[in-house]
């Protein structure tokens, strides 16, 4: 199946435990069909029927590498999450289940060239075992150091896989921290480094100066280490994070500009579309007019995401030219750690034709400008669809609304201090 834009039906093949609250669960699809080759870091977008509930959509990173025959994911059982409780409780081979296709920008590259850090922690593995599942199998020459922090043993998962893996590879470096090791948990054999992982030690321990790190956690985790090894002066471009839990919580996070980023140039004055007959003027070249006019970025993208228009309002916004913007993934304006949720409401809203996000509503989300800097941004889209009814392509509307967001954040900050007085 090629052309695969919308739910498809897949079957719970076998269930696996991976520790004490995480199991793996293995999915072919319904039809027999091969799956597409997804990138090791990837996820998938799952809709569940669970009874008395109704449907629930969830994202759940592939934590296999690609086999084109099945895709695995693993799920730690969350006391209070109806889908992982129905998961883990409920759902048995034979359980049908709907899936869009393998999206995200969490991935580790097909030509991955540097060295490479896995930090990880608690279910956080799942994307680093499908990237050294990769390394191991298409990536041996590379060098790479595996940390992964847990509790104790009995939460600790594919431990013995990870570290079949590195044998494997030949050229991997595992580590495992427990917090708080319980007694029939051995050092040298279970884990090796009792307490929390810490700055220090990657300072001591991996080479900051040359790897790219892949880094996935709770919040507390990714706070500690993405702004931590930024601080240590690893540019931003070989930080790589995915982050499970609410976007709004990072929205905080001011990181500097990637070294390597190649600043904006200055752009050429455009005056507004002139015309002397007006009487002559199309209703196509009065919308090329306001396009091309528009302080607002236009941005149009097709069915699968690439740029397919870029107005000179998006120019003063994103400091990419049209040049460079055209044919691109819009997650060349689109943080990182936002990518993953940005794809799932993307293809949703393919599928489905429909979107929360039209007729004046606004949404207020981080941008991404050349400099490697953030912005902050409001946009509402609308849908561009065929004869058919299906969508082929989006267009949004995007306003730069940073100096207002600074203005807020600034005055909340201020209101915060007298409250404390």
């Amino acid at each position: 199946m090629t052309d695969w834009t919308s739910w498809r039906p897949f079957l719970i093949e076998k269930k696996t435990p991976e520790s004490g609250i995480i199991t793996s669960f293995y999915l072919r699809p319904e039809d027999g069909a091969p799956v597409p080759r997804h990138k090791p870091g990837q996820h998938l977008t799952f809709l569940f029927d669970i009874p008395g509930k109704g449907e629930i959509k969830r994202n759940y990173t592939i934590s296999c590498d690609a086999n084109g025959e099945h895709y695995r994911i693993s799920v730690k059982r969350e006391p209070e999450g109806t889908v992982s409780r129905w998961l883990h409780d409920e759902a048995k081979p034979g359980t049908k289940i709907k899936v869009m296709p393998p999206s995200g920008s969490f991935l580790l590259p097909d030509h991955q060239t540097r060295p490479v850090v896995f930090l990880s922690g608690g279910v956080g593995v799942t994307p680093m075992i499908a990237m050294l599942e990769a390394l191991a199998d298409r990536h041996t020459k590379l060098k790479a150091d595996f940390i992964h922090c847990a509790i104790d043993g009995s939460v600790h998962a594919f431990g013995p896989h990870v570290k079949d893996l590195a044998k494997l590879h030949g050229g991997t470096d595992v580590t495992v921290f427990y917090s708080a090791p319980r007694s029939q948990d051995v050092k040298g054999r279970d884990y090796d480094e009792p307490g929390r992982l810490s700055l220090d030690f990657l300072r001591q321990n991996t080479p900051l100066k040359d790897a790219d790190y892949y880094v996935c956690g709770p919040l507390p985790f990714l706070k500690a280490f993405v702004s931590g090894l930024a601080k240590e002066g690893v540019p931003t471009s070989r930080i790589h994070y995915e982050f499970f839990g609410p976007v709004e919580e990072l929205l905080d996070e001011d990181l500097p500009p990637a070294e390597d980023a190649e600043p904006s140039k200055p752009l050429a004055a455009r005056g507004p579309y002139q015309r002397k007959d007006s009487e002559m003027v199309t209703p196509a070249e009065l919308g090329l007019a306001i396009i091309g006019s528009a302080s607002d970025a236009v941005v149009a993208s097709d069915r699968a995401g690439n740029i397919i228009l870029w107005n000179p309002g998006a120019e003063r916004i994103f400091g990419f030219t049209e040049e460079e913007a055209l044919g691109q993934s819009l997650d060349i304006i689109i943080p990182e750690p936002f990518r993953e949720r940005h794809w799932e409401g993307y293809h949703q809203t393919a599928a489905s034709g429909q979107s929360r996000y039209g007729a004046g509503d606004m949404l207020a989300v981080p941008g991404l400008k050349k400099d490697g800097t953030r912005n902050s941004i409001e946009f509402t889209i609308v849908l561009i669809k065929g004869k058919t009814g299906e969508v082929e392509a989006m267009v949004s509307v995007i306003r730069d609304v940073t100096k207002n967001f600074m203005a807020m954040k600034e005055l909340k900050k201020q209101l915060a201090e007298k409250e404390k007085a």
